[in-house]
């Protein structure tokens, strides 16, 4: 279950930053330098981007920044850790924490 969570978090973090959201491998990064991102008006999000939009909404910010650092965020991990003051291996044990908790969130949600 956790790859599947990893696979729904990866493609909501290529929605947050305002690329196409498929299984196929995407551009060089420059490509999409002057594209926007969620925010920018770029769309209601597909259901399944809009399921676990929310599932990582609902997370305490201590799970979300790290989330977001790690899936959103472009750059090296050493790069997000430090953005956030914390080590590396405490971003990915946060970031594999709050996976889980998005896991969870995503199996209790009401199928329709």
């Amino acid at each position: 279950m956790i790859e599947y969570t990893r696979v729904k978090l990866s493609q909501w973090g290529r929605w947050c930053r305002g690329r196409p959201v498929t299984g196929y491998p995407t551009a060089a990064a420059f490509t999409w330098a002057n594209t926007g991102g969620k925010g920018s008006g770029a769309g209601l999000a597909p259901d399944d981007i809009l399921e676990t939009e929310q599932a990582v909404a609902r997370l305490a910010q201590a799970w979300k920044q790290p989330l977001i650092a790690y899936y959103v965020s472009t750059g090296p991990l050493w790069l997000k850790a430090q953005r956030l003051n914390i080590s590396r291996r405490t971003l990915m044990r946060r970031v594999e924490t709050a996976e889980r908790k998005v896991a969870e969130a995503l199996d209790s949600a009401p199928k329709s």
